[in-house]
């Protein structure tokens, strides 16, 4: 074969070359790679994490007989709350809501003991994923792709509310029910209950604790297990209206939580509980 005719072969196979790849970009335009269409699978889904809580309750008659049921009440509508949002699922981005491990113990006598399960309860709320993307809008780069993506991830969110919403109504009514040890015979083992608290809350998750009580233990104090610096949010009641008394109630107390390795330790009157339990339960925070 002639240089000529080699050289007309080649222009003629390069010809061709293109245009089977102009017969083949059709299919890919408008459909950028799976690296970088946002929103491939797992993408569009966002984990708002776990809060593993931890709160004692004070029922014993050194405080006015209102003070516990008003702090089990708090607590459960709180947890009711968790669903109160729960079929708002729309085209936005949104944020998720963390899964919620709450275990309630009370003060007693025998705060510590094992065998404190009729005035103890746990209850479990699920976690809600959140969407990092809206919608895609129509003929949008990658649209049909990006909307197959997203519509997964939808799906995954509402599937997630609605078993929040089952979920938050049943501890909602567990905590609710919960008996009070409201025994005139009871002394006050705070500090024991809170040591019981930190050993049997699970170990996962952010941990938070709330302690509602007036201070006054009149057992001997009983410290175990660690925060490990996790906060500590205590309802002060100060029934007998002591400035001074109370203050040194509470300077004693953190004292003693200090060999326990608190972290931040926030006080809150009880005028004030009902909305910071609120908070505390829904992001293991509060603000007195």
């Amino acid at each position: 074969m002639t240089v000529g005719a080699l050289c007309v072969v080649a222009v003629l196979a390069l010809l061709v070359g293109r245009s089977l790849a102009a017969r083949s970009a059709p299919e890919s335009q408008g459909q950028p790679s799976a690296a970088s269409v946002p929103g491939q699978p797992g993408t569009d889904l966002s984990s708002a994490g776990a809060l593993s809580l931890g709160a004692c309750i004070d029922p014993t008659l050194s405080l006015i007989p209102s003070f516990a049921p008003a702090i089990r009440s708090d607590l459960s509508q709180s947890l009711a709350s968790l669903a109160a949002q729960s079929q708002l699922v729309t085209d936005a981005a949104m944020a998720g809501q963390p899964s919620v491990n709450l275990t309630v113990r009370q003060v007693d006598t025998y705060s510590f003991s094992t065998t404190m399960s009729a005035f103890t309860r746990n209850v479990q709320v699920p976690g809600i994923h959140g969407l990092t993307v809206a919608r895609p809008a129509p003929g949008s780069a990658g649209y049909v792709g990006r909307l197959r993506v997203w519509s997964q991830g939808y799906q995954t969110v509402s599937d997630d509310r609605k078993a929040t919403t089952g979920a938050a109504a049943g501890a909602s009514g567990t905590i609710g029910s919960l008996p009070l040890d409201q025994n005139a015979a009871s002394w006050s083992g705070i500090s024991a209950c809170v040591s019981a608290l930190l050993l049997t809350v699970p170990p996962a998750g952010n941990h938070s604790y709330l302690l509602a009580s007036d201070l006054e233990e009149n057992v001997t104090p009983q410290l175990a297990g660690s925060f490990h610096g996790a906060p500590l949010f205590i309802v002060q009641a100060c029934d007998n209206g002591s400035a001074s008394y109370c203050q040194g109630l509470l300077d004693h107390f953190k004292q003693e939580m200090q060999r326990l390795d608190v972290g931040q330790v926030t006080v809150i009157r009880p005028e004030d509980a009902a909305q910071a339990i609120s908070q505390w339960v829904h992001a293991g925070a509060a603000t007195p």
